[in-house]
């Protein structure tokens, strides 16, 4: 049986994956607008959340400035939104299936003491989703071949988790439980956005630097 917060959560993504594929289907300035729009409003969940403890202050930067910044050149990229495109699918399906299958298999806990609902059965079903979606929209859309798909799905879909992670330890060290409360069964901006914090470098890097291993550049 499907929780009311699993369908919360996945009604959340679905209308964030229509903003953002709007957002790139209208041009340049609509989504450097909604990528302005998003870097405000994690700014201040971030602020919010470390309040006056300077220390955590250059976290923002690795957290909000460089993975938006990132999506930003991998749009201005060739086909740089049909990267995108497989970017925003992998990780969003990796996080749903993630969370499902961890809710409903459970399991043994991957660290507790920084995020005590990651199960290993979580993040297997993650990477397995990740995998093959990556694959069915690179066949769809000519991005990857697809061996290499499935490999880039399944390190996009760990890579993801690793994010959501680096977040948890960032709410754990300010007590606080969500980044907020902008989006209902996610919580704040930065609470579903966390998974782009390497993802979304990596895959800029990537597809600058190995675009042989595309088939449409």
């Amino acid at each position: 049986m499907v929780s009311n917060n699993l369908l919360i959560r996945s009604l959340s993504s679905v209308v964030i994956f229509i903003v953002v594929f709007l957002s790139l289907y209208c041009g340049k300035m609509t989504f450097y607008t909604l990528c302005l729009f998003i870097t405000v409003v994690s700014s201040c969940e971030l602020l919010g959340m470390i309040q006056n403890k300077k220390i955590l202050y250059p976290l923002a930067i690795f957290i909000v400035v460089i993975p938006y910044a990132s999506l930003v050149y991998i749009y201005g990229l060739p086909n740089g939104e049909i990267i995108l495109l497989w970017l925003l699918s992998v990780i969003w399906g990796t996080d749903i299936a993630a969370y499902f299958v961890g809710k409903n298999i459970g399991g043994r806990k991957m660290i507790p003491f920084i995020s005590p609902n990651k199960t290993w059965s979580g993040l297997l079903g993650g990477i397995v989703s990740g995998m093959f979606i990556s694959m069915i929209v690179s066949v769809i859309f000519g991005i990857f071949f697809v061996s290499h798909a499935l490999i880039a799905g399944v390190v996009i879909a760990i890579v993801a988790q690793l994010g959501d992670v680096a977040e948890s330890c960032v709410k754990r060290m300010c007590k606080v439980k969500e980044s907020g409360t902008f989006i209902p069964g996610h919580g704040g901006i930065l609470d579903r956005m966390d998974s782009f914090i390497f993802t979304a470098p990596l895959v800029a890097y990537y597809v600058k630097s190995f675009s042989k291993f595309f088939l449409n550049t």
